[in-house]
């Protein structure tokens, strides 16, 4: 095969261990192109009006397209609300500008077609910093449904440190508010957590009561019990079954009951995430370097394609100057395995550069 004069460069970022592709400088970072179409109410007094309402709709659209470009596929559905009070909300920042190539009255709208640069490492950068770009590695997600009346505090304790402790993925999913089916039988809420598409159901319970006589004190001393039990959705199987206890007093029972559930949440996650540890692991992503892109159109194409790969997880990490880097997970480890499956679906001319490491190097044919 022959030699790329950047395949050096190429096998190093392959072979380096970082987690992210180097940092763009936004000095060296072109603006890049897209063609966009945009749309607004056709107003018959004035035109420039209806104009620039459609110009706003073809740039709104243009950092739309992008952002979902450094988006996992199942954060770009399930992550729009976040997106639309973010970067949506005050998107011009990230428009570099625009050309005009056609407009016209189209019955009650007037549309243009517009050439669009926007600040590609702008929009990654934004996404980072909201957390919205997804996991770069493929994590167990997981359902979380309080059974009983346990309260917030728990609940909120509980979330706060598995999140921070754990591989594990707490998701959001609405079937999880559903008071009447937390309140039914195991079966139904796997059965709602399959349909929802979650790998784990953690069923949590948590309640407290008066410990000791406070009224002649005037402290008021309870102990919370709290227990969960995580199921895997696929089997049904029950892997975890654990319990936690906490004590607190205050002035007033409220209060204490309030402090002892959320000790007992704290305990109890700490638990859950040494022990989710030993049976969960992340599948550590690969890298897939393409080069020899011309912009970002294309680049929308490559994600197409790649996204018809049988993978757990794929993620643009960056690109720049016609050089894309993803991270995916593949089902097989095995770069070599990977590069044949990037192949066999290929019809953008892309030729191997080498493969191994932590991923696989193409250069797309011109």
């Amino acid at each position: 095969m022959k030699l790329k004069r950047n395949f050096f460069i190429i096998a190093a970022l392959l072979a380096s261990g970082c987690a992210h592709a180097p940092a763009l400088h936004p000095d060296k970072a072109d603006p890049e192109m897209l063609a966009v179409e945009g749309s607004a109410e056709f107003n018959a007094r004035d035109i420039s009006v209806s104009r620039a309402g459609a110009v706003l709709d073809a740039e709104k659209k243009a950092v739309l397209r992008v952002s979902e470009l450094y988006m996992d596929e199942t954060f770009i559905a399930e992550k729009r609300a976040e997106l639309e009070s973010g970067i949506l909300k005050n998107y011009q920042p990230y428009v570099a500008r625009y050309e005009i190539m056609s407009e016209a009255q189209d019955g009650f709208y007037y549309r243009v077609r517009l050439k669009i640069w926007v600040y590609n490492w702008k929009i990654s950068n934004a996404l980072r910093g909201l957390n919205l770009s997804g996991i770069a590695a493929s994590r167990p997600r997981a359902a979380l449904v309080q059974k009983g009346q346990g309260g917030l505090p728990f609940l909120e304790a509980f979330k706060s440190v598995f999140s921070r402790r754990s591989s594990v993925a707490l998701e959001e999913y609405p079937f999880t508010s559903d008071a009447a089916l937390a309140a039914g039988p195991e079966a139904q809420l796997l059965a709602a957590a399959s349909a929802a598409g979650a790998d784990l159901l953690m069923s949590v319970t948590a309640s407290a009561a008066p410990s000791g006589a406070g009224v002649n004190t005037g402290f008021y001393p309870s102990r919370a019990q709290a227990s969960v039990k995580v199921y895997e959705v696929s089997s049904g199987k029950a892997l975890l079954d654990l319990s936690s206890q906490a004590d607190a007093i205050d002035s007033s029972e409220q209060a204490s009951f309030s402090k002892a559930l959320a000790s007992a949440g704290e305990l109890l996650a700490q638990e859950t995430a040494v022990r989710a540890a030993r049976l969960f692991k992340a599948d550590a992503p690969l890298r897939l370097i393409f080069s020899g892109l011309d912009g970002l159109e294309t680049l929308e194409k490559l994600k197409i394609q790649l996204a018809r790969l049988d993978a757990k997880g794929l993620r643009l990490e960056s690109y720049s100057s016609g050089t894309a880097v993803f991270e995916i997970v593949p089902r097989s480890p095995d770069p070599q395995e990977l590069a044949s499956a990037v192949l066999r679906g290929d019809s953008m001319r892309l030729e191997l550069d080498g493969a191994g490491g932590e991923g696989v190097a193409f250069t797309m044919q011109k």
